[in-house]
């Protein structure tokens, strides 16, 4: 029985960023990948840090969603969502990591 495997690779125009909505909006985001094994997706926040001096972004570590499907949603946006967001996709091939940032903005009313 031949396997074969493929490294993940994120179709890169699932999302384009950035994605600009009105205060109390839903937001849909989608980071599409593939690759064999199906890959997993992983979505996290990224924020400026005011504690660094080079004021870099920094990642949460707070998983926000993990699915095959790449979906993240936020419902009744609020102005403190606005910011960067990360898809990671991995299918545990060489432990091979892709990622891809979305800013979001938020505009309020």
């Amino acid at each position: 029985m031949n396997i074969s495997l493929e490294i993940s690779m994120i179709i890169d125009n699932a999302t384009s960023s950035p994605i600009i909505v009105t205060e109390h909006d839903n937001v849909t985001m989608k980071c599409q990948a593939r690759g064999r094994p199906t890959p997993y997706v992983a979505w996290f926040r990224r924020h400026r840090d005011g504690k660094d001096r080079q004021n870099e972004i920094r990642l949460d570590n707070q998983i926000l969603a993990n699915n095959t499907d790449g979906i993240y949603h936020l419902l009744n946006v609020s102005r403190h969502q606005n910011g960067h967001y990360e898809c990671r996709a991995s299918n545990g091939v060489n432990d091979h990591v892709v990622s891809k940032d979305i800013e979001l903005r938020v505009l309020c009313k």
